[in-house]
């Protein structure tokens, strides 16, 4: 009798780990892939990088700290390579999901969830641009790999 209940707790425990291992992994599988929206840009003529990085560190920071969950911007500046000096901009979405809650469609236009978040960070993102020229052409990458 001591056997068969040992053998029954250790057929019970490995039931127990082979359910929960395999719960894992697929969470891991199912956890939403990161958007990064890739926008590239230039210092207008006579705008001098430290004032805009400046910008980018106190105002134009505190102004997309107040967006939608699930959404960050960043501001990158090339430190190797053909854009070594250069700017991006990245607009950092937690999933494919919430990037098309904020754009549905593929192009121009956004959302009213987004043109909430816009009414909040317009100013500073007015000033952005008159530190830049942008260009009109953008790319979104989706991770493939964790």
């Amino acid at each position: 009798m001591r056997r068969l209940l040992s053998l029954i707790f250790l057929l019970g425990l490995g039931f127990v780990v082979a359910v929960l291992g395999t719960r894992g992994a697929d969470s891991i599988e199912q956890t939403p892939a990161p958007v990064m929206s890739m926008r590239f840009f230039e210092l207008r003529p006579g705008v001098k990088p430290k004032a805009f990085e400046s910008f980018v560190r106190t105002e134009l920071a505190d102004a997309l700290g107040r967006g939608a969950d699930g959404m960050k911007m960043h501001i990158f500046k090339g430190d190797r390579g053909e854009r070594k000096g250069a700017y991006i901009l990245v607009w950092e979405f937690d999933s494919v999901a919430t990037r098309d809650r904020c754009f549905p469609r593929e192009g121009r236009g956004s959302s009213p969830l987004f043109q909430g978040v816009w009414q909040r960070i317009k100013g500073a993102m007015s000033k952005f641009k008159s530190y830049v020229q942008e260009r009109d052409s953008y790319t979104d990458y989706v991770a493939v790999s964790k």
